[in-house]
């Protein structure tokens, strides 16, 4: 009895020895990777692509940096080394972020004036380059340029006017198609490129709604310059949507069954069809059903 006993009591201790040194182990474990997954803070950055359109990539900052607004405005300089390849910034190099303010929810941006030696065939595309990158920040709405304290309100080469509060209805890679000033419509339409996102700015006269505009344009422009392409099946109806708050619902007909894998909507599909809402629509998730079936959901990080 004494043996069977003292072995039950070894067999225990045993056993809750090899509890503790799991329970020591893996909780470290399971502490660090909570950590670095917290360290990371969502960025979209605008950036020129070898085509020379400005795309949007997805990446990250520490969330121990002190400056989110400062390591942006490095991103967005030239000759930036920690741009992925392929990618350059619009911002002349030798310009200063003098200061910058934000205050319900506009961002005050104050350069030097180095800022306006920009080339006369990246001016646009550099306030274009500003907007997207800073409103993409869910503190920000808006911005307004300032050159060494003085509010820019024209372009620094052709002297076009420019509003003197910047957002996203500025448009960004446009295409300008209007025969009059009457429903005259901004659509913000993002096509597939390898493995990022390029926006298209439609301006146009129409009397349809901006969600039929995206669907369509998703539809029919399958392939079009510099390598864009949609996914979305040109057999696809909208059948019904809704815009309630923050969260726009679309449902489908069962063609977009054609644009699942592995339960799930295609990222191809989804992500063009989100980022194009996000930006037509203000809204911070989108969530997608087949004849009032849901079936997916996506959700801008922010």
């Amino acid at each position: 009895m004494i043996k069977i006993f003292s072995f039950k009591r070894i067999a225990i201790a045993t056993l809750l020895l090899l509890l503790a040194l799991i329970l020591y182990k893996y909780p470290e474990k399971l502490e660090q990777n909570i950590f670095e997954e917290e360290e990371k803070q969502p960025i979209y950055l605008f950036l020129i692509d070898k085509n020379n359109y400005v795309s949007m990539i997805d990446s990250y900052l520490s969330n121990d940096s002190s400056d989110t607004i400062r390591n942006i405005f490095e991103l967005l300089k030239e000759d930036n080394e920690y741009v992925p390849e392929g990618f350059y910034g619009v911002i002349p190099y030798n310009t200063k972020l003098l200061n910058y303010s934000i205050n319900n929810g506009i961002l005050k941006l104050n350069f030097s004036d180095e800022i306006l030696t920009i080339s006369s065939k990246n001016e646009v595309k550099l306030i274009e380059s500003l907007i997207f990158s800073f409103t993409a920040l869910s503190d920000i709405d808006g911005i307004m340029i300032f050159v060494e304290d003085k509010l820019l309100t024209q372009l620094p080469n052709s002297k076009e006017n420019i509003d003197i509060l910047l957002d996203r209805s500025f448009g960004i890679n446009k295409k300008v198609d209007i025969t009059t000033f009457s429903n005259i419509k901004t659509v913000t339409v993002y096509y597939n490129c390898e493995d990022y996102y390029v926006p298209i700015s439609y301006v146009m006269n129409s009397d349809k709604e901006k969600i039929e505009i995206i669907i369509e344009s998703l539809k029919t422009n399958k392939f079009i310059e510099g390598n864009l392409s949609s996914y979305l099946d040109y057999q696809v109806e909208l059948m019904n949507y809704e815009n309630i708050e923050n969260d726009f619902f679309l449902n489908f007909n069962d063609v977009l069954l054609n644009s699942i894998y592995d339960g799930k909507l295609k990222e191809e599909v989804k992500y063009a069809l989100s980022y194009s809402i996000f930006d037509t629509y203000g809204v911070e998730s989108v969530i997608f059903s087949i004849n009032s079936n849901k079936i997916d959901e996506f959700r801008l990080a922010k």
